[in-house]
């Protein structure tokens, strides 16, 4: 009996697909439209959008966002 409980749940565990595998993780540091439809960690705001920075800045912190032309932009980490 517990293993045929131990396959149900293992079998339901692989067939229900992971969160991560729902949404797609931003490149770093990579100027987003405003409008990014999908939760971001942490996000760098700046005077022309928001990019995507890793978890371990804190909030308050200055920050930088490469553009698509290959400037950065200063801005601040919000959340």
């Amino acid at each position: 009996m517990r293993r045929l409980l131990l396959l149900a749940l293992l079998g339901t565990a692989l067939a229900l697909p992971a969160t991560a595998q729902q949404f797609p993780e931003p490149v770093l540091y990579e100027m987003l439209p405003a409008d990014y439809p999908y939760p971001i960690l942490r996000i760098c705001y700046t005077s022309e959008g928001i990019c995507s920075i890793p978890g371990y800045i804190p909030p308050g912190r200055p920050c930088e966002c490469r553009r698509s032309d290959g400037e950065w932009v200063k801005g601040v980490c919000t959340h």
